[in-house]
């Protein structure tokens, strides 16, 4: 099995978890994580997931205002 074949494996197949954690992510930008990890609770998507999910959310978001700031400067 090649990386194509294994990320293809890894993606979401779920798409209603999918469109929660889209959802959830946008809370966290509005409101924070807790509520953003509130609102998976309330939707039985797992803690382990959910903090996955917002962190790395925040992650690429973090990076991406680095990349700005440096383009910038």
């Amino acid at each position: 099995m090649d990386d194509a074949d294994r990320r293809h494996e890894e993606r979401r197949q779920d798409l209603e978890t999918a469109a929660q954690l889209h959802e959830a992510i946008a809370l966290q930008r509005a409101f924070g994580s807790d509520a953003a990890q509130r609102f998976l609770k309330l939707r039985g998507i797992g803690d382990e997931v959910a903090q996955d999910a917002l962190i790395e959310s925040y992650d690429r978001r973090q990076a991406a205002r680095r990349l700005r700031a440096a383009t910038v400067s």
